[in-house]
């Protein structure tokens, strides 16, 4: 089990000397929370997660302040896993909230951490395209350009990591240097095609079109999967901020095969797969989708 120290290593990854207690430039933490922080680091993570707990119970479920214990209860957790459970909770059903865009990237670092970059890649990008006045935009894309460039990406990575030094403020010394580093070597590589690329939809599936018999497969086997029209749980793909990104998504799956739908009238617009009675069942077709590259997440669905 990954106890608080390393937790706390991979959480604040890349972060500046000096700003322990700055989870993002993009808030002012409230000062308890910030002292928690402090706690944690200092080596008393139970007293840190008392704190963090006693705020999360006093806030109404689902406002900023319920959102802000929940995302500093990642920060404090005890172990990985208990950090990237609530950090999920946040992007998957609190999509808009200020700290979405921070929790999308220290999820991206767990991923990292356990050498999982395809999904780290797909947070990364939905910080680029979903919270595109993020000041967290230019250290995601540092760390989309370190996964491409590490498989031998020259184009598509230099591009991005030229992205990062436009978006990070002189201010971040060390992020910048970082980049700086990296960008030596790019020195010869020709971006210009990859910069002209649009970002990519976050977990759009592949374009491909199957077969008849496949097409065939496919719906019956979601059709199978989704067992119930009034299940507990669902699988969400992606969150867009305009309805016409996600219908373009939502066309895509159920040419597929998915019993794709959007869920809400106003921002943001949820792509969500099927119903399902148990989450065990959820949890299965979540996997299947992940393995083709989809980002998927199972919650609680919503009523019909």
């Amino acid at each position: 089990m990954i106890r608080l120290a390393c937790v706390l290593s991979v959480l604040l990854l890349t972060m500046p000397s000096g700003v322990l207690a700055q989870a993002s430039d993009s808030s002012v933490a409230d000062s308890v929370f910030l002292e928690a922080q402090r706690m944690a680091a200092e080596g008393r993570g139970d007293s840190a997660r008392a704190i963090v707990q006693r705020r999360l119970d006093s806030a109404a479920v689902g406002s900023p302040a319920y959102v802000d214990a929940l995302y500093w209860r990642a920060v404090v957790a005890a172990t990985a896993g208990d950090a990237e459970r609530d950090l999920r909770v946040i992007v998957v059903t609190y999509p808009a909230s200020r700290r979405s865009a921070d929790a999308l990237l220290r999820l991206a670092q767990l991923e990292m951490a356990r050498g999982e970059n395809d999904q780290a890649l797909q947070h990364l990008q939905r910080i680029v395209v979903e919270h595109p006045d993020s000041p967290d935009g230019g250290r995601a894309q540092f760390w989309a350009a370190r996964v491409l460039l590490n498989r031998g990406d020259l184009r598509v990575g230099c591009a991005r990591l030229t992205d990062a030094s436009r978006l990070t403020p002189p201010a971040q010394v060390e992020l910048q240097n970082q980049i700086g580093y990296l960008l030596q070597r790019c020195r010869g590589v020709d971006t210009s095609v990859a910069a002209k690329v649009a970002p990519a939809a976050p977990a759009a599936p592949a374009a491909h079109e199957p077969s008849a018999s496949g097409k065939a497969r496919t719906s019956a086997s979601v059709q199978a999967r989704a067992s119930s029209s009034q299940g507990k749980y669902t699988v969400q793909v992606a969150a867009y901020s305009t309805k016409a990104a996600a219908d373009r998504l939502r066309e895509s799956l159920a040419k597929r095969g998915y019993d794709a739908r959007i869920v809400g009238q106003v921002t943001p617009f949820r792509v969500r797969v099927g119903r399902y009675d148990t989450r065990a069942a959820a949890d299965t077709e979540a996997q299947r989708m992940r393995a083709q590259k989809m980002s998927a997440y199972v919650t609680a669905a919503e009523h019909p």
